[in-house]
């Protein structure tokens, strides 16, 4: 097994153990933790430079370099792009909760106007 091919295999069972972590995590519903979410994503992100970075020294020592590069890009590529979607969905998540408070806000601001207005 080469290591580009050992890399691979690693980062899909990555992919599926996150994606069936997002699935779990989407059932329960729990509360958005957006801080940690973010560093989970930085760090991913890190791991797959790093991983692109060792796939690229493998492939220099190779005969067939142009091949096995383009070969590593588009792992990382297809990498970085789910945990961009990951990101865009958080982002996404975070803009409702905000919207939702502040729609909770202005209901409150109007309810307590409301009795005041009434007795004039």
């Amino acid at each position: 097994m080469t290591l580009f091919a050992f890399l691979r295999a690693l980062f899909f069972s990555v992919g599926f153990c996150l994606w069936g972590a997002m699935s779990l995590g989407a059932e329960t519903a729990q509360p958005l933790d957006a801080s940690a979410e973010r560093a989970r994503i930085a760090q991913q992100r890190t791991e797959q430079e790093a991983i692109f970075a060792l796939a690229e020294v493998a492939c220099y020592r190779r005969f067939a370099v142009s091949d096995c590069l383009r070969d590593a890009r588009k792992s990382r590529r297809i990498a970085l792009d789910e945990l961009r979607r990951q990101e865009i969905v958080l982002n996404d998540e975070e803009r409702r909760l905000k919207a939702s408070q502040a729609v909770q806000r202005i209901q409150n601001n109007i309810s307590q106007q409301a009795p005041a207005g009434a007795v004039q």
